[in-house]
C-alpha cells in the first residue's frame, strides 16, 4: 500500500527518510519553515567568502553514510587536512573531517535532489496534516515537535551562540598551522579557520567561526545576535594571536538547539505520528542521516 508521508522539516533526518520512502513506494512531502533544506548544516554566503556557521564538518564513520555522502558529493567532497589543536597545543585524534565543497548544506541539498519539498511553510499543529496525509514524520527539535502536537515532552538541549569574524589579510600564524582550537573547559570551546576549506574565502581575508561554550551561551542566549561579535571578538583575537586592527565584519547566530545534552526515548505522540533527529542518538550530522533512516524503516 502507498502511503502519503508529510515530514516536517528538511535537515539532515527529514531528507534522508524523504530519500528513503519514495524507494519503496510511498509518496513523501517534505515541510520547511526556512527558504531551504539543510537544517543545522548550514552554509552562509557573507562578505564575498562561503562560510559554515552550523556544522563545521561531517565524519563518515557508518559505511551505509558514508557511500550515501559519496554518491551525493562526487568530487566535491573534501577533507580538512590541517590540524585541530587543544588547549595545550597538541594535535586532536583525526578519524577524518570532511565538508563539501560548496557549502555543507549542499550536501543535504543535494541528497534532497528529486523530492517533493514545500519551502517558507510553517506547521503549527502537525495533528492536523492527518487529514491529508497518512503518515506524519516530524524531524524538529523534541521541545518543536511536542508543540506541534500538543504535548509537553522535556528535552534538554544545548544551545549555542556563533560568531563569523572576517580580518583583513591573508591566514598567518596559528591561522595558517591549525584548522581550529578546541578548549572544552573555557568560554570558547571551538573556533575555526575557515581558510582550510578551499575555494571558500574571498583573496586576502582571513575567516573564523567561533562557538560558544552552553554555559556563556546561555548567559547571552536573549541578547540579539547582532550583539555577539563584540562579546567575542578579543577572545578569539587572543586565542589566536590577530591584529584587532585588521578586523573588517563580524556576524552572529543563534542555535537554541544546537544539540541534545543527552539521548531521549521516543516520545509518545498521537497514532500514526512519528518523530525522528538527534535527540534520540547524538548530535553528529551522519547520527541525524541514521535517525532519519531508522524513522522511515520504523514507519513503513
Amino acid at each position: 500500500m502507498s502511503l502519503r508521508i508529510a515530514i516536517t522539516g528538511a535537515g539532515m533526518a527529514g531528507v534522508s527518510a524523504g530519500r528513503l520512502l519514495p524507494d519503496c513506494g510511498h509518496r513523501v512531502t517534505l515541510l520547511e519553515k526556512s527558504r531551504g533544506c539543510g537544517g543545522r548544516c548550514a552554509t552562509k554566503r557573507w562578505e564575498g567568502h562561503l562560510v559554515d556557521h552550523g556544522a563545521q564538518y561531517f565524519t563518515m564513520r557508518h559505511s551505509d553514510f558514508c557511500a550515501a555522502v559519496q554518491q551525493t558529493c562526487g568530487e566535491s567532497l573534501c577533507r580538512i587536512t590541517a590540524p585541530v589543536l587543544d588547549e595545550n597545543g597538541a594535535a586532536l585524534p583525526d578519524a577524518g573531517r570532511y565538508y563539501h565543497r560548496d557549502g555543507n548544506s549542499r550536501l543535504v541539498r543535494g541528497m534532497a535532489e528529486g523530492l517533493t519539498l514545500r519551502t517558507e511553510t510553517t506547521v503549527t499543529d502537525a495533528r492536523a496534516l492527518l487529514g491529508d496525509y497518512d503518515r506524519v514524520l516530524s524531524t524538529a527539535p523534541l521541545p518543536q515537535t511536542a508543540a506541534l502536537f500538543g504535548l509537553t515532552i522535556p528535552a534538554q538541549y544545548i544551545p549555542c551562540l556563533t560568531v563569523l569574524l572576517a580580518y583583513r589579510g591573508e591566514p598567518t600564524g596559528l591561522c595558517r598551522e591549525a584548522y581550529a582550537l578546541s578548549d572544552l573547559a573555557s568560554d570558547l570551546p571551538w573556533s575555526a579557520c575557515e581558510n582550510h576549506k578551499a575555494g571558500r574565502i574571498a583573496t586576502g581575508c582571513t575567516v573564523l567561526v567561533a562557538q560558544m561554550s552552553e554555559a556563556f551561551s546561555r548567559r547571552h542566549l536573549e541578547l540579539p545576535p547582532a550583539n555577539y561579535p563584540g562579546l567575542l571578538r578579543a577572545m578569539v583575537e587572543r586565542r589566536w594571536g590577530l591584529c584587532s586592527n585588521n578586523f573588517l565584519a563580524g556576524l552572529g547566530h543563534c542555535w537554541r538547539y544546537a544539540r541534545v545534552a543527552q539521548s531521549h526515548a521516543a516520545p509518545a505522540l498521537p497514532e500514526r505520528c512519528y518523530f525522528a533527529g538527534d535527540a534520540l542518538t547524538a548530535s553528529r550530522v551522519e547520527d541525524a542521516w541514521l535517525a532519519g533512516r531508522a524513522a522511515a524503516l520504523n514507519m513503513i
